[in-house]
């Protein structure tokens, strides 16, 4: 956001505007000193301000942002000031003093711009964070459900396991003395089919 211009040649003001109150035109005046005619663009610093410079021929357009602010756009702006100021001053009937109207609608359009591209970019930061935050919950959801999915079958091959173990024991019992071998054979017969259901569980999560 533009918050002060100003044009001068060398040292001394042709046109200026601000909408805000304060210091600005004295500490535009000695930033003004201090700038070097034969370096384009220049960059000043006061306080929690930033007053960016434009040197052309013996011409200075100048503006002042907060230092938060871009400065591309603040010299960008320049540009367009210096572009409105040398077709405006081509008239014989054109006068300093009255260009600062050009300033003060110039700075006012590019400002609303300016908050447009501001509100653009904070509509899509939270379209993105909505996005995120959307993702993240389908991705907790997905993994609650692949882990109520997997208690599931857990408990389905603890209750197998149980049968075959009750099984096994009670043929174990039946079988004892002369029949042992046979026994062992049902109990191996019954780890198998164990291990087969097992494998099967495992491979349906």
């Amino acid at each position: 956001m533009i918050l002060y211009t100003l044009i001068s040649k060398g040292n001394l003001v042709l046109s200026e505007y601000t909408e805000l109150e304060g210091d600005f035109t004295e500490m535009a005046r000695i930033v003004l000193k201090s700038v070097k005619p034969n370096q384009q663009k220049q960059i000043f610093s006061k306080n929690e301000y930033v007053f960016c410079i434009t040197c052309i021929s013996n011409l200075r357009f100048l503006c002042m942002i907060h230092n938060s602010q871009n400065k591309e756009k603040a010299f960008a702006f320049l540009e367009a000031i210096h572009q409105e100021y040398s077709n405006c001053s081509k008239n014989s009937d054109f006068n300093n003093g009255q260009f600062s109207a050009q300033l003060c609608r110039m700075m006012k359009g590019f400002n609303q711009l300016d908050q447009k591209d501001a509100l653009t970019n904070l509509e899509e930061t939270v379209e993105d964070l909505n996005e995120s935050a959307f993702q993240n919950l389908r991705k907790m959801i997905e993994r609650e459900v692949r882990l109520e999915v997997l208690v599931k079958k857990t408990e389905e091959l603890t209750k197998n396991a149980d049968i075959i173990f009750k099984y096994s024991r009670n043929v174990h019992r039946a079988t004892r003395g002369s029949e042992f071998r046979f026994g062992g054979k049902v109990l191996i017969l019954s780890l198998v089919i164990f291990a087969i259901l097992s494998l099967y569980i495992y491979y349906q999560i």
